[in-house]
């Protein structure tokens, strides 16, 4: 009984973060006009992400009873998407080609452990995800530094800070997902079941943590250039 009981809260925990994910979107919409550049590029990604969950709750993406094909490509999108996402709130010139160039070896080495490491294309390429996570929260934690260290006369609120708020709800997603797909292929084969409905509901609950720093991080954007302007 507790078994379907937790099954059934999984599945309403998706229906969940789906909404959180309308939510983020609506934000960013409504906001938009005044939003910063950095933020109004997040537009087009959340409604990719709309579409793209939208299609994955229904199977839709479905090949050998799976979505890993396309889970592997949208990592690779997201993992180029927020890399200059976070690249953007570096003024150091000299880092964006170090950075940049990181990233780029990141990608082939995803898209290698693909196709020849880890079983085909049809196949979870969960060391290319881990790899990228952790590419993406090093970048974090060393935003966080600079933040921490760098002196300057503006009187940050990071509780209202836009980008602080955004880059914490991306490093609390990617630090669960490292969680999960490194002991992913280790506790699926052995079966755990206790595992997984662990893992997903921490992945749903991150997900939906990430959408409602998203959506706090639009309004405090578009609160602050309001009253500037």
């Amino acid at each position: 009984m507790l078994k379907y009981i937790c099954i059934l809260a999984i599945m309403h925990l998706v229906d969940f973060y789906y909404v959180m994910d309308v939510v983020a979107f609506i934000c960013c919409l409504f906001t938009y006009r005044k939003l910063d550049r950095n933020f109004k590029s997040l537009l087009p990604l959340l409604s990719f992400l709309l579409v793209y969950d939208f299609v994955n709750i229904f199977g839709w993406m479905n090949i050998y009873h799976s979505n890993a094909w396309c889970n592997n490509i949208e990592d690779i999108l997201l993992f180029a998407f927020f890399t200059r996402f976070i690249q953007a709130f570096d003024d150091r010139p000299e880092k964006k080609k170090q950075v940049y160039i990181g990233a780029g070896i990141v990608i082939v080495l995803s898209i290698l452990d693909i196709f020849f490491l880890q079983g085909g294309f049809w196949k979870r390429a969960t060391a290319a995800t881990v790899v990228q996570n952790l590419y993406l929260i090093w970048m974090i934690c060393n935003y966080y530094y600079r933040l921490l260290n760098t002196d300057t006369d503006e009187n940050i609120e990071l509780i209202t800070y836009p980008p602080f708020l955004a880059l914490t709800g991306i490093f609390f997603y990617y630090l669960t997902t490292t969680f999960y797909y490194s002991c992913f292929s280790y506790m699926v084969y052995r079966n755990n079941y206790h595992f997984y409905l662990i893992a997903a509901a921490l992945l749903n609950i991150t997900t939906f943590a990430l959408n409602f720093l998203l959506s706090l991080a639009f309004i405090c954007s578009f609160r602050k250039n309001s009253l500037s302007s």
